[in-house]
C-alpha cells in the first residue's frame, strides 16, 4: 500500500473525527475537571515553598506540564482494547486480505482522530490552566519543535500499546491489559506529576523506560525548552518507536497463524 493511501485514511478520519466533536470536547471537560483539581492541589504544595520553584517546576509549568500529558495520554482511545478485541473473536481475518499492513493501518486511521482530540483537550486543559495559575512563558518559535515531540509520543504510545493488543489474544483479557498499562504510564510515565519529584532512584529507572517518552518529555520541553535535551529526546523517542514497530510487527505473524476464526 502506497504512503498516498495510508495519507487518505488519515485525512478521511481527521474529517470524520468532527462529526465526533462533542463527544471529543466531553472528554476535555473531564481533563478540564482534572486539571482544576491538580491547580489546587499544586498551589497548595507551592504555598509551603518560599522559593516558589520545585525541581525546576514553577506552580504555572507544573499545571501547564499536566495539561500536556493528558492530552498526550488521552488522544489515542482505547488500542488495545480494540485491537485485543479484534485477536480474541477472529475480527483480524476481515484485515488479512486487505491490501494493505493490518498495524499501519490502525495507526494511521486514528491519527487523524487523535489529533483533533489533542488539540481540543489543549485548547479547554490551556484554558482552565490559565484561568486558575496564570500563562506559562513560551516561546513561539519552538512551539512546531514541541509538536513534532508530542507526536513522537503520541505514536510511541501507540505502538506499545498496539503491542499488548496484539499479546492480549495469549490471556483472551484486553481490559485488563489496557487497565495495568494506563495506570503504568500514569505513574512511571510522568504523567500526573514530573520524574523530577521521585526519589533519585526511583527517577532514574523511570526515565529510561519508554514510558516517560510518552507524556513526561514532550510535556517537559513544552515548559522548560531545552534545544540539546529536544534533539536527544526526539533520537531516543525514534529509536523506541523503531523497535516497538519491529517487536509489534514480528509479534502480529506469529499470533495471527493462531488467530481463531470464529463464524466463519
Amino acid at each position: 500500500m502506497s504512503i498516498s493511501k495510508y495519507y487518505f485514511i488519515t485525512k478521511t478520519n481527521f474529517k470524520n473525527s468532527f462529526a465526533y466533536f462533542y463527544d471529543s470536547l466531553f472528554s476535555a471537560i473531564f481533563i478540564a475537571l482534572i486539571v482544576f483539581v491538580f491547580a489546587n492541589i499544586w498551589t497548595v504544595v507551592f504555598r509551603a515553598n518560599p522559593t516558589g520553584v520545585i525541581n525546576g517546576f514553577t506552580l504555572q509549568s507544573m499545571v501547564w506540564y499536566l495539561v500536556v500529558t493528558e492530552a498526550i495520554l488521552t488522544s489515542q482511545g482505547r488500542i488495545i482494547i480494540q485491537i485485543g478485541n479484534e485477536m480474541i473473536t477472529g475480527e483480524i481475518a476481515n484485515y488479512l486480505n486487505k491490501p494493505y499492513n493490518y498495524l499501519f493501518y490502525k495507526y494511521f486511521s486514528t491519527i487523524g482522530s487523535s489529533i483533533t482530540t489533542f488539540l481540543i483537550t489543549i485548547l479547554v486543559g490551556g484554558l482552565t490552566a490559565f484561568i486558575f495559575v496564570g500563562p506559562v512563558q513560551i516561546n513561539p518559535i519552538i512551539l512546531p519543535l514541541i509538536a513534532i515531540s508530542c507526536l513522537l509520543g503520541i505514536t510511541l504510545h501507540f505502538t506499545l500499546m498496539s503491542v499488548l493488543g496484539i499479546f492480549a489474544l495469549w490471556i483472551e483479557d484486553a481490559h485488563s491489559l489496557a487497565w495495568l498499562y494506563q495506570k503504568v504510564v500514569l505513574v512511571i510515565g510522568g504523567t500526573l506529576a514530573p520524574l523530577d519529584i521521585f526519589p533519585a532512584w526511583l527517577s532514574a529507572i523511570c526515565l529510561v523506560l519508554p514510558f516517560s517518552f510518552i507524556t513526561y518529555y514532550p510535556a517537559k520541553l513544552f515548559v522548560l525548552f531545552n534545544l540539546n535535551e529536544f534533539i536527544q529526546v526526539t533520537i531516543i523517542q525514534i529509536a523506541w518507536i523503531v523497535g516497538a514497530i519491529i517487536f509489534a510487527q514480528i509479534l502480529f505473524k506469529v499470533i495471527s497463524k493462531r488467530v481463531s476464526i470464529n463464524g466463519g
